[in-house]
């Protein structure tokens, strides 16, 4: 029988495996336990940055997605302004029966004139007059955070308001600006 393949029935390979696996049911050693987490810990260990680099995308993505529905809010909230005869104002004026507030032919960027604006789960805004500007800082958390955390934290977008002072008249407000820091997230 040199040189021939005899080829077994199915039934007959089954009983084979079956015996087999009775007879070499003792677990497996030391040695394949540790082959396989090593295995596993370099899997784990190429993965991780991975996902680390996932959350740091994810947070880019909420503040920009955010700053895109700050604009849009800015168009609804003139629309309305607008609809109720309100004429460009260089003070804060809310839009009567809501709770919109309009300054110089825009939303009003104060943080909680933003919030009865906007939604805000999961987002908060601290809002800063600065010599020369309006500014409301936007970040995600659930804690309000002072100035200096901010700006050590660098995972916020920045939306400014500038203004100028024409001849001791009231101040006239420029277009609103953001600005992202995206180095901490």
């Amino acid at each position: 029988m040199h040189g021939r393949i005899r080829i077994l029935p199915v039934n007959s390979i089954l009983k084979m495996v079956v015996i087999v696996k009775l007879n070499s049911n003792k677990g497996f050693t030391l040695i394949e336990l540790i082959i396989v987490i090593a295995i596993l810990g370099i899997l784990s260990a190429a993965a991780v940055p991975k996902f680390m680099s996932l959350s740091a995308d994810a947070k880019k993505a909420s503040l920009d997605s955010f700053a895109g529905a700050v604009r849009s809010t800015d168009s609804l909230v003139m629309g309305k302004a607008k609809i109720a005869g309100i004429k460009s104002s260089n003070t804060i004026t809310n839009i009567p029966d809501t709770d919109l507030y309009v300054l110089n032919d825009h939303m009003s960027i104060n943080a909680e004139h933003l919030k009865n604006a906007m939604f805000f789960e999961d987002f908060m805004a601290t809002s800063y007059d600065k010599i020369s500007s309006q500014t409301t800082f936007v970040y995600l958390g659930d804690k309000e955070l002072s100035a200096h955390e901010i700006d050590t934290q660098q995972c916020y977008i920045q939306l400014t308001r500038p203004y100028t002072v024409v001849e001791d008249e009231p101040v006239v407000f420029n277009e609103l600006k953001i600005n992202r820091f995206y180095d901490g997230c």
